[in-house]
């Protein structure tokens, strides 16, 4: 059996300590789990978060989770948010069923990119970039912004198919 000083998200949202054979079946592929564990680090917690600080890339992240109905993911991305200082005021941003409206533009930009790209990534085009540019994201911003999503979703389904696997 894996040790429980190897887990990572992933093993720690779906418990996945109470099942060996599945953290075998992981171990299998450590360098992916390894390099998934880096990204997860890099997105959400990166050395210098820029102009998107810990607690809003924790917000979107679970606001992603909710997206896809992931709950475990979910519920480990708004304990994440409630640990930053600034949580309570952008926890209302992690359930896509609540207005924006009354949040600022440039917000209300990103929200409706994660939006669009969790749900129908082939709709997003230049035209919606050009929307985050003019809300006053910098491209730096927009590849930072465009990473997140991308691994979030990425995690998403790495959660969903080994839940699969752990519920089966």
């Amino acid at each position: 059996m894996t040790s429980p000083s190897t887990n990572d998200v992933i093993d720690t949202v779906l418990g996945l300590d109470r099942f060996p054979d599945l953290l075998a079946l992981r171990e299998q592929r450590a360098k992916l789990r390894h390099l998934s564990q880096t990204s997860y680090q890099a997105a959400l917690r990166p050395a210098d978060p820029r102009n998107f600080s810990y607690a809003l890339r924790a917000a979107l992240a679970a606001r992603m989770a909710a997206l896809w109905k992931s709950q475990e993911l979910s519920a480990h991305l708004r304990a994440l948010l409630e640990r930053e200082e600034e949580g309570p005021a952008l926890a209302s941003l992690t359930d896509p069923g609540k207005g924006t409206e009354a949040v600022d533009p440039r917000l209300q930009a990103i929200l409706a990119h994660v939006d669009l790209v969790t749900l129908s990534p082939k709709e997003a085009t230049r035209a919606h970039i050009e929307k985050l540019l003019a809300a006053g994201l910098d491209d730096r911003d927009i590849v930072t912004l465009a990473g997140l999503i991308a691994f979030v979703n990425y995690q998403v389904l790495v959660v969903a198919g080994l839940k699969m696997l752990r519920d089966n």
